[in-house]
Formats: structure tokens, C-alpha cells, sequence
């Protein structure tokens, strides 16, 4: 079966994992397993909690890029700055799109695996 998704540029992600589908399955899986929890952490985010989202931000950065999703990575790499920086309003400003763009991102993934698997 080919594997086709909506956000993730699968040549990129196989290409990461040397071509091997079925490592690249394993690392799509373990995306969708993990994200969720790092977007729950991210929620309520403060100025006191500032640095722990950055580091959930680094988090959903590179195992987006480990996977070919380049448009979550970018909106996440600039989250992290921003929090980062202290930069609260900014944040706020971007944080609602960005969970739907990362939970949109794993929906379509958990599809795809779906299928696959049945």
C-alpha cells in the first residue's frame, strides 16, 4: 500500500529512515502516540510555564520533521522561539491553530495506520 498523507511529505520521512517502510511506520506510529500528550502539556500554558512548553514545542519540532511533516515543524520551531523568548502574547496569539494544524496532523496519520492495518 502507498503511503499517502495529508501534512507529511513521506518521501522526506522515508528517506530519513533509509527508505525502510517498515521502520517509518514504527516512527509514524510512535508520533501518534506521543503528541497528543505533548499538546495536552502546551494547553494551559502561562508565563510560569513558559520554558516547559518550549521544551514540548522542541519536542512536536523534531519528531515532525522526523516524519516529513515540514508545515507542523515550522509553526512549532516558531512556538518554541517565542516561548523561549518569554513572548507570552505571541504564543497565545498562534497556540489554538497550532493545535489544530498537529491534531489535524495526527488524525490524518491514525487514518492512514488504520487502513494500513486493516
Amino acid at each position: 500500500m502507498e503511503i499517502k498523507i495529508s501534512g507529511v511529505d513521506v518521501d522526506t520521512g522515508l528517506d530519513l529512515c533509509d527508505g525502510e517502510e517498515d521502520i517509518y511506520l514504527r516512527v509514524l506510529r510512535a508520533f501518534v502516540n506521543a503528541i497528543p500528550e505533548a499538546i495536552e502539556k502546551m494547553r494551559n500554558v502561562s508565563a510560569e510555564t513558559l520554558q516547559n512548553y518550549a521544551v514540548n514545542a522542541h519536542g512536536i519540532k523534531s519528531t515532525s520533521e522526523s516524519i516529513g511533516a515540514e508545515g507542523t515543524r515550522k509553526a512549532a520551531k516558531q512556538l518554541e522561539a517565542m516561548a523561549r523568548a518569554g513572548d507570552l502574547s505571541g504564543v497565545l496569539s498562534q497556540n489554538e491553530a497550532f493545535f489544530k494544524q498537529t491534531t489535524d496532523l495526527v488524525d490524518n496519520i491514525r487514518n492512514f495506520l488504520e487502513k494500513y492495518d486493516s
